[in-house]
């Protein structure tokens, strides 16, 4: 199985302060640590960045904190939801694996890594709009993704990989389909590696992509 439940809070209002952006996202996984009686695991990109909100550092206390370089040994071993905070594509691969066969919240640093495609295929809850329904990705572009997929496996290293990565996207760039943050986001949240995704955006900014 793959995660349960995903929600997000988007990077989309300066006025937003970063704590009230935590709260939302806190209330949230604290919820879902409740229905699962379990711990939850808080993931950042680097250890120290929870001292700065004080709605993370008191969800560090009561629950565990972990980044892609402590790995999981510090995230414990039980099935627990996760809170991803701002996480670049790294640490958001890093927080999918310990979400798996629970739930998944992210917080949005847009400058860092954007997350309206992973949103958008997680059929992830916007916590800042709770009550309106998830965005859907053309269907052209999920067929598209589909392919990419297909080759993406071996994270677009071996060179056929790549030229029938890059048709695909000429031809979602033709369609006016090609949105590298909406793409690398949504590529992510169908499992390919960060380092997939790297290759990738290069593959998407050859092909023109905005």
């Amino acid at each position: 199985m793959g995660i349960l439940r995903a929600a997000w809070v988007p990077d989309d209002d300066v006025e937003r302060d970063w704590q009230v952006a935590a709260e939302r996202a806190v209330e949230w996984v604290e919820h879902e640590a409740t229905e699962q009686r379990a711990t939850a695991v808080l993931v950042l990109n680097v250890f120290g960045a929870e001292q700065t909100v004080p709605a993370l550092r008191g969800f560090a206390q009561r629950h565990r904190v972990a980044t892609p370089r402590s790995g999981r040994q510090r995230a414990g071993s039980g099935i627990g939801p996760v809170l991803a905070y701002v996480p670049d594509a790294k640490t958001l691969e890093f927080a999918t694996g310990l979400a798996r066969n629970s739930s998944l919240a992210a917080v949005e640093g847009a400058n860092l890594f954007p997350l309206r495609g992973w949103a958008a295929q997680m059929n992830a809850v916007d916590l800042t709009r709770p009550d309106d329904e998830a965005v859907e990705l053309d269907v052209r572009l999920t067929t598209a993704m589909d392919r990419l997929k297909f080759y993406g496996n071996n994270g677009y290293g071996p060179p056929f990989d790549r030229q029938q990565a890059a048709h695909i996207l000429d031809d979602l760039r033709a369609a006016g389909l090609l949105d590298r943050d909406v793409l690398l986001s949504a590529m992510a949240a169908r499992g390919i590696s960060a380092d997939g995704l790297k290759r990738l955006g290069q593959l998407i900014d050859a092909a023109g992509g905005r």
